[in-house]
């Protein structure tokens, strides 16, 4: 099974890192060519299709990343972003990439895809809404099966660090969900999935959380890990013989090989209490005794 990834395009106006006169619609054109020599058995877009403006710029710009994209001779699903909702709708969204933009189940024969979308409008401020409200639909899908999962968001929930990101060090509650730490709990507790894909960040990441691998794709667009140079970034997720192999290409490449399992074969311990509570319970014992 291969999958190949794109996330964060941002293809329109310029906007915080991206290089003057950005146009994403190269990048998305050597991804797709890409995606067919290598054989591809489909297209993951994990959103920020556009840098939005306004809803006449925004849905030709979505526009034109959509008809690219379709070019791809095989199957494409699409996630939202943030950036992706904040002048369209997600009846617009729909209509300009022609399928649904709500959460669902791909059947990928000894596997599946879970994608997931959960609400990505930001509030000035806050951040991202709870997650938990979609959470019922997850779990579900993740427990009507026995097979390995593999979840796609936009918004990674890892929890993982933002040291040293340009946009989310000194703004971590716009990087992840405010309850991603209940979510990730409730999809560990399933036992069914392998692996979590997420872009958002705008770099490359893998953590391991409760035996769930959690993979960030560096952006298309992005230049900060990359500069003067934009990362021009997508990825490629191959599957086989229980192991998976991530290679990221572009300016910016990342490659991981490990194996491919759900986080339930091999369940990790649950986390110790903090030190200061397990030293006063034995004093209260030592006292006690």
């Amino acid at each position: 099974m291969k999958i190949a990834i794109i996330t964060d395009i941002h293809h329109g106006p310029q906007s915080h890192t991206k290089k003057d006169g950005w146009n994403g619609l190269g990048t998305v054109e050597n991804f797709v060519q890409h995606a067919h020599a290598a054989g591809a058995d489909l297209i993951l877009d994990l959103g920020d299709h556009i840098s939005d403006s306004n809803h006449e710029t925004d849905v030709k710009a979505a526009t034109e990343v959509a008809t690219t994209l379709a070019t791809f001779k095989g199957p494409r699903y699409h996630v939202l972003g943030n950036h992706d909702v904040n002048n369209l709708s997600i009846a617009d969204n729909e209509a300009i990439f022609g399928q649904s933009m709500q959460s669902q189940v791909i059947d990928l024969g000894e596997i599946r895809l879970v994608v997931w979308q959960p609400g990505v409008k930001i509030t000035a401020g806050v951040g991202f809404p709870r997650a938990a409200d979609e959470l019922d639909w997850l779990v579900a899908a993740l427990n009507a099966d026995d097979r390995p999962a593999i979840i796609a968001t936009h918004v990674p929930l890892s929890g993982h660090s933002q040291i040293g990101n340009y946009y989310f060090q000194r703004n971590p509650q716009y990087s992840t969900y405010p309850d991603h730490d209940s979510v990730r709990e409730a999809v560990e507790a399933t036992g069914k999935a392998a692996l979590w894909l997420s872009g958002h960040v705008h770099w490359n990441t893998l953590t391991n959380v409760g035996g769930v691998q959690h993979l960030t794709i560096q952006s298309a667009s992005e230049r900060f890990t990359t500069y003067p140079l934009a990362a021009e970034a997508f990825a490629m997720l191959t599957i086989e013989d229980g192991q998976f192999t991530i290679d990221v290409q572009g300016n910016d490449p990342f490659h991981a090989r490990l194996p491919f399992r759900k986080s339930g074969e091999r369940p990790w311990m649950s986390p110790l209490r903090p030190f200061n509570e397990i030293a006063e319970r034995a004093d209260v014992e030592h006292e006690g005794a």
